[in-house]
């Protein structure tokens, strides 16, 4: 799993990433993690790593990437 922690982000605290879900903590609520699909980690993966490389805003990325279908929320009982 791949993670990632967000020092200089307003919006995202962690990410983690494994073969088939991406888990992402806000800062609004560091205790709690939220699960979502993705069919397409590396792809993800190379995207995440383009918007850090190029200092954009990570929280657009997952916004967009919620929008546009590449992660998927996962419905959760927690």
């Amino acid at each position: 799993m791949k993670k990632y922690e967000f020092n200089d982000s307003s919006a995202i605290f962690e990410l983690k990433i494994d073969e088939s879900r991406v888990f992402i903590t806000y800062n609004s609520n560091i205790d709690k993690e939220y699960e979502f699909y993705c069919e397409n980690t590396e792809e993800f993966t190379e995207k995440l790593s383009n918007t850090l490389k190029n200092n954009e805003s990570v929280g657009k990325f997952i916004h967009s990437s919620v929008k546009e279908g590449m992660i998927i929320p996962a419905i959760s009982s927690k």
